[in-house]
């Protein structure tokens, strides 16, 4: 894998880095699953109205 840092990404934590670059991978699967129609990607549970259980306590 290819990462390209930038003089910004050189300054910040490690922690930083990594949480970037797992977020870039995610949502380039993200995409790939939306382009090929994949069941059950982001957008399909996004568009999921909620459901709230009989047996919830109120708020």
């Amino acid at each position: 894998m290819k990462t390209n840092l930038s003089r910004y990404d050189q300054h910040l934590p490690e922690h930083q880095r990594i949480a970037d670059l797992v977020d870039a991978m995610e949502e380039r699967v993200a995409a790939e699953r939306e382009a090929k129609g994949i069941a059950g990607n982001q957008s399909d549970r996004a568009a999921v109205e909620k459901v709230e259980p009989a047996d919830q306590a109120p708020a």
